[in-house]
């Protein structure tokens, strides 16, 4: 990683072991904590994965270790994830309006170009927002409304 130039704060390194109780084939990750690593150490730490995954040991079955792994993890700076939100134009105005129908009557619904939305405004349904990969309907009664980070929250209103 020191290597790669990436801007670290830190490297953490997660040791665990595949194991599984013999004559089984599904194996269970079993994390290895703590500086002293002795059978009954890790017979213990087995047994709080196995009865976590599966809410039950078998007692008196013998276990196996089939792998053995090393994840090493680069802790980064934190960054504002504002930066990573699509750039809005400030447009709040609808390009157009459609009729759409809703509980049997028609309605004049506003569309609106979903990604120029600035964050934090609010579009009151009935209303259509549009994007290039999908388009989202927000029903009368419903109130969408766009975060810092570009997410759209739908909520009664």
């Amino acid at each position: 990683m020191a290597e790669a130039g990436l801007p670290l704060t830190g490297i953490e390194s997660v040791f665990e072991l595949d194991m599984l109780y013999l004559g089984q084939t599904h194996t269970v990750a079993v994390p290895l904590a703590g500086a002293e690593v002795t059978e009954s150490s890790v017979r213990a730490s087995f047994e709080t994965a196995y009865g976590r995954a599966f809410s039950r040991l078998l007692p008196g079955i013998g276990v196996r270790i089939l792998g053995s792994r090393v994840t090493a993890i680069g802790r980064r700076p934190a960054f504002d994830m504002a930066a990573l939100a699509p750039p809005a134009t400030g447009r709040t105005e609808p390009l157009e309006e459609r009729p759409v129908r809703f509980d049997g009557a028609w309605w004049p619904t506003p569309v609106y170009a979903r990604l120029e939305l600035p964050a934090g405004h609010v579009v009151h349904g009935p209303a259509i927002l549009e994007q290039a990969d999908t388009t989202i309907l927000v029903e009368p009664g419903l109130i969408a409304r766009t975060d810092a980070l570009g997410n759209l929250i739908l909520e009664r209103a």
